[in-house]
């Protein structure tokens, strides 16, 4: 698991009560993965969590205060572990070589932690109920996902790699629902090819892109 997920104190030194919360938070923040993945929302009760967690019935409850305080905590988890993720991998490319890296650092989390981009998948479905208290959270990450797209292609048009003639908020828009896209159909579809289809993805968002 990315570490950002982890807590990693050291266990040979008596814990500070910040630490055993913070241990505390991790465990049932994988715990409600664990649950999204096998039980689904409904079967996500805060009650579960806390057991699961290997604490008491009403720990969770106290912690996150709601089902909604939980899940806005672990979507904020799940995407501080990818922004970490591909911030290492992209190291100082930017403009094409930043997409396609990008595009290939997308492809290896989500076959190295599927619960990931399953729980990720789930809670951004039940943020499209009008009564969801996390919404704006979902919002706010994909649009930092945009911008950050949006400005690849601005600098590699400054760099004379990209066609000028693309407009990078539309492509930041499309490109990050093509992602998304592909995969909701993996999610969905077993036999679907995943590894595949971002390649495919990749080809064609290259072709788009390149100066003529």
């Amino acid at each position: 698991m990315p570490q950002s997920l982890n807590h990693n104190g050291n266990t040979s030194q008596p814990r500070t009560q910040a630490e055993r919360t913070a241990t505390a938070e991790t465990r049932m923040v994988l715990a409600a993965i664990d649950l999204l993945n096998t039980a689904g929302i409904q079967g996500t009760t805060l009650v579960a969590i806390g057991e699961n967690a290997g604490y008491s019935r009403g720990l969770a409850t106290h912690h996150f205060g709601s089902k909604s305080g939980l899940f806005t905590t672990v979507l904020k988890r799940l995407s501080s572990a990818w922004s970490k993720e591909l911030t290492r991998k992209l190291g100082k490319n930017t403009g094409l070589k930043a997409i396609t890296t990008a595009i290939d650092a997308h492809l290896a989390h989500a076959l190295n932690h599927p619960e990931y981009i399953r729980t990720q998948n789930i809670l951004w479905g039940a943020a499209l109920d009008p009564s969801s208290e996390f919404k704006p959270n979902v919002a706010e990450f994909m649009r930092i996902q945009r911008e950050s797209i949006a400005l690849w292609v601005s600098t590699g048009q400054e760099q004379g790699e990209i066609n000028k003639k693309i407009d990078p908020r539309r492509f930041a828009e499309q490109f990050y629902g093509g992602l998304i896209g592909i995969n909701s159909q993996w999610l969905v579809s077993p036999e679907f090819d995943l590894a595949t289809a971002y390649e495919d993805f990749k080809s064609s968002i290259v072709r788009l892109l390149r100066t003529k």
